[in-house]
């Protein structure tokens, strides 16, 4: 059989060709068919234009539920909405030239393929869940301004779609062990739990948008007990010692700790909302999540490959007097996650939603900051975190059409 290439997601957005028509080595699913629709998937109601954003919404509550920490729940976000775009553009072959509604529908049908195939690879124990809503989606999709077998065809592009970014991600190094030890030392971070500290080999995972996870690490933080240092942790304890009502506010809004749907989450909860306001149709929307989850998982890369470099304490550690208002992660302090993943997010929403840029530099500012009202980083470690993941997401906007 002929294969035909395409510029895919995998494609477009990475500058290499792959294979989206034609025979492929891994045979798609069946498709659902028969089963009643959903009113609900994720909080999301059946009125939601775009069925990514709709998907979108169930991940986040597996991840929730399934308490992913936040590197990995940005990971699987990314191949989610990669696989989405990829599944959008492949439905062009399913039903080229087609009247507007019923490409419309290709591509929802297609989207479905794609996110119950990732889904269902992340999160096995919720096969039954993720296979319920595509088959009341699907339904919902085929019919008579639809036919079922175009249906059909658009969701087995999507569950190829899925497979392609599945193929890529068995080899990203997620899944390595880490082999090192804790240094020890003066001003470096130690465990204040049992166990491995969270994902110290996390640096080394394949990157979408940078060429590694070190390629943009920041200089070194403050010399333990120099005076800049002094003053950054003398900061943290008069926070910690006179946090005003709105300071704590601050900090728990922002904390997305375990059994939430993370930092990274929280930022495609936000995108969600503005893709449905601006009214983005399918492509629009893959293409504005996919870049939003490419950066947001480099940026987690790109973080947890400094904080296993640099090792630095936390505030609370370096001054037991310091009382934290949320709990205290178990990884190194330099730089702030939540203030890289914010960094990034608001710059390429920013670039994608150029009249909410204001709002969303304001948000990812207070993100930041959360962390300091919280007494869990210095605002050096945030500082930082937002210059990295503003780097990481203007690479990201750069692919925006």
């Amino acid at each position: 059989m002929k294969t035909c290439w395409r510029r895919s997601t995998l494609g477009a957005l990475l500058g290499v060709a792959v294979a989206a028509c034609g025979e492929s080595r891994i045979a798609a699913p069946d498709a659902p068919t028969g089963a009643p629709a959903l009113d609900r998937a994720a909080g999301t109601t059946a009125q939601t234009t775009s069925s990514s954003v709709r998907w979108n919404a169930l991940a986040r509550d597996l991840v929730t539920q399934r308490r992913i920490d936040p590197p990995m729940a940005a990971r699987t976000y990314a191949l989610l909405s990669v696989a989405q775009h990829d599944a959008v553009l492949a439905a062009d072959d399913v039903a080229p030239g087609s009247p507007q509604a019923r490409h419309r529908v290709a591509a929802r049908a297609a989207v479905v393929g794609a996110s119950a195939g990732v889904l269902a690879a992340a999160f096995p124990l919720d096969a039954t869940l993720i296979d319920a809503t595509a088959r009341g989606e699907l339904a919902q999709l085929a019919g008579a301004e639809h036919g079922d077998d175009e249906a059909a065809a658009a969701y087995a592009a999507g569950a190829r779609a899925a497979q392609r970014v599945l193929d890529r991600a068995a080899s990203d190094g997620a899944a390595n062990a880490w082999t090192g030890t804790i240094p020890v030392g003066d001003g470096l971070w130690f465990s204040a739990a049992s166990g491995t500290p969270l994902r110290p080999a996390w640096g080394a995972v394949r990157t979408w948008l940078i060429s590694s996870g070190s390629a943009l690490r920041p200089a070194p933080p403050p010399a333990w007990g120099s005076a800049e240092f002094r003053g950054a942790l003398a900061e943290v304890r008069r926070i910690s010692g006179a946090r005003t009502a709105e300071q704590t506010r601050i900090a728990l809004f922002w904390a997305d700790g375990a059994g939430t749907a993370t930092p990274p989450g929280h930022w495609n909860a936000i995108a969600a909302d503005l893709i449905e306001r601006h009214h983005f149709d399918e492509e629009k929307a893959t293409r504005t999540l996919a870049l939003l989850n490419m950066a947001l998982m480099d940026a987690g890369v790109a973080c947890w490959d400094a904080k296993y470099h640099y090792w630095l304490i936390r505030p609370s550690q370096a001054d037991p007097g310091i009382v934290t208002a949320v709990p205290l992660p178990n990884f190194p302090s330099y730089v702030s996650g939540h203030a890289t993943f914010s960094g990034a997010a608001a710059e390429l929403l920013g670039a994608a939603f150029p009249s909410e840029r204001r709002s969303l530099d304001a948000m990812a500012d207070e993100a930041a900051m959360s962390r300091l009202y919280g007494g869990i980083h210095y605002r050096f470690d945030n500082d930082q975190g937002l210059a990295l993941g503003r780097k990481i997401g203007r690479l990201a906007a750069g692919r925006l059409r």
